[in-house]
C-alpha cells in the first residue's frame, strides 16, 4: 500500500463539498492526505468558506451546476472533480471530459446514469470517467465483486440492505424515491426480467441481530453486479427498520398510491417520507450473499456483512472517498481513460481498510 504521501499537492474539486455527503468526504480525504488540496465547491460560498478553513490546506469556489460552463470560475489544474451532488443537464460531468479531468459522480441513479452513459460516449474522454451511483458510492458493489471473484461460476447474488428511517439524508434520497413505483429490470433465472419495485419479499437476519423483511428495488447494482459476475440471478433488496413503516411504504406503492405522490400537489408529503436532513443519525446496515460452483461442481457460498454506526451518508463518504483515492491511482495503477463503473475499478483491499480505520464492522465469510 502506497504512503499517505502519494497524493501530495493533487488538488481534487468536491462538487457539494459541503453537503450531508460532501463535508464527510471532505473529511475522510482531509485525514488520510493532509497534503491534498481540496476544492470545496457548490452555490453557497458561506458554507463553503466555513468548511475549508476548518479543513485547512483548502479554499472554496462558486460552482453552479446548472450553468452552462460550471467551472469557468475554479482556474487552475484540477487533478479530479467529486460530484456529490446530482449533476442534472450533465453539465460538469461535459466541463470535466472536455478539460481531461478525471470525474467522479455518486448521485445518479436510473434514467440520470443511461443518459450520463450517452452523454459520455459522445465525447472524447482522455481521463476516466468514474460513475459510482450504486448504493453507498459503490461500498457492497466492490465487495461484493471481490466475493465473487472467489467463485468459479457464479449462481445468485443478493444484496439485503437495512434502511433506518432516522438516518441522515440529503435531497438527492428524495429523489431517488421517485422511481419506487416503477417495475424495472432485474436479472432472474439468467434472463433480464421486468419485476415490480417492492415485490419478492425475504426476511433476512442484519448484523445487529434485527430480522426484516426486504423487498426488490431499482439500484444500479443491479446491473453492474450482474454484468461484473455474470450471475444468473441478483436480487438487490431494501427494507426498513421499522416493520410497521416498510408495510405501510409496501402498501403504497402496491396500490399505486406512492405514484400519485409524484404529482406537484403531493410533492409536500413525498419529501417528508423520504428526505429527512435532521434526523439524529442511526445504523445502516447490510447483507451480502453468493453462491456458486468451483471447479470441481461443489457449491461455494460466500457472505459478507456490514454496519456502519454512522449511518448511509458516513458510509456513502466512505465509498466516494475510496472513488477519488482509484481515479488519482493511489497504492495502484490509476483507472485508464474511458468509462468505469465500481466493479470495474475495484480496489477491495484499500476499501476493506478504510472501512476498519472508520469504525465500520466487515465481516466475511
Amino acid at each position: 500500500m502506497a504512503t499517505l504521501t502519494t497524493l501530495a499537492g493533487k488538488r481534487v474539486l468536491l462538487a457539494g463539498g459541503y453537503g450531508v455527503v460532501g463535508a464527510q468526504v471532505a473529511e475522510i480525504l482531509r485525514q488520510h492526505h493532509p497534503d491534498m488540496k481540496l476544492v470545496i465547491a457548490g452555490r453557497r460560498p458561506e458554507q463553503a468558506n466555513a468548511l475549508a478553513r476548518k479543513l485547512g490546506n483548502a479554499e472554496a469556489a462558486h460552482v453552479d451546476m446548472q450553468s452552462s460552463t460550471p467551472l469557468q470560475a475554479v482556474p487552475g489544474q484540477l487533478d479530479a472533480i467529486a460530484t456529490l451532488v446530482h449533476d442534472h443537464d450533465d453539465r460538469t460531468l461535459m466541463s470535466a471530459i472536455a478539460r481531461g479531468i478525471p470525474y467522479l459522480d455518486i448521485a445518479r441513479g436510473g434514467h440520470a446514469q443511461a443518459r450520463a452513459y450517452v452523454t459520455a460516449a459522445q465525447l472524447d474522454i482522455r481521463a476516466p470517467v468514474l460513475f459510482s451511483a450504486n448504493w453507498m458510492a459503490g461500498v457492497p458493489a466492490v465487495i461484493a465483486t471481490h466475493l465473487a471473484s472467489k467463485i468459479d461460476v457464479v449462481d445468485t447474488v443478493s444484496v439485503s440492505i437495512l434502511f433506518y428511517g432516522n438516518d441522515r439524508g440529503g435531497p438527492d434520497s428524495e429523489d431517488a424515491s421517485s422511481s419506487l413505483s416503477e417495475p424495472f429490470e432485474a436479472r432472474v433465472n439468467g434472463r433480464w426480467t421486468s419485476v415490480a419495485s417492492m415485490g419478492d419479499p425475504v426476511t433476512v437476519r442484519f448484523p445487529s441481530g434485527l430480522e426484516r423483511p426486504v423487498y426488490r428495488m431499482a439500484m444500479a447494482d443491479g446491473m453492474t453486479i450482474t454484468q461484473a459476475t455474470g450471475a444468473r440471478d441478483v436480487a438487490i433488496r431494501l427494507g426498513l427498520d421499522d416493520i410497521i413503516t416498510g408495510r405501510i411504504t409496501r402498501f403504497l406503492v402496491q396500490s399505486g398510491i406512492w405514484k400519485m405522490l409524484q404529482s406537484p400537489r403531493m410533492a409536500w408529503l413525498k419529501k417528508r417520507l423520504s428526505h429527512n436532513p435532521t434526523a439524529t443519525g442511526a445504523p445502516h446496515e447490510i447483507v451480502i450473499e453468493i453462491t456458486g460452483k468451483r471447479k470441481d461442481a461443489t457449491t461455494s457460498v460466500q457472505r459478507a456483512t456490514i454496519l456502519d454506526p454512522a449511518g448511509q451518508s458516513h458510509l456513502t463518504a466512505i465509498g466516494a472517498a475510496a472513488g477519488i483515492e482509484r481515479l488519482l491511482g493511489f497504492g495502484m495503477d490509476a483507472i485508464r481513460p474511458g468509462l468505469a463503473v465500481p466493479e470495474t475499478a475495484p480496489d477491495p483491499a484499500r476499501l476493506m481498510t478504510l472501512l476498519q480505520m472508520h469504525n465500520v464492522d466487515l465481516k466475511l465469510s
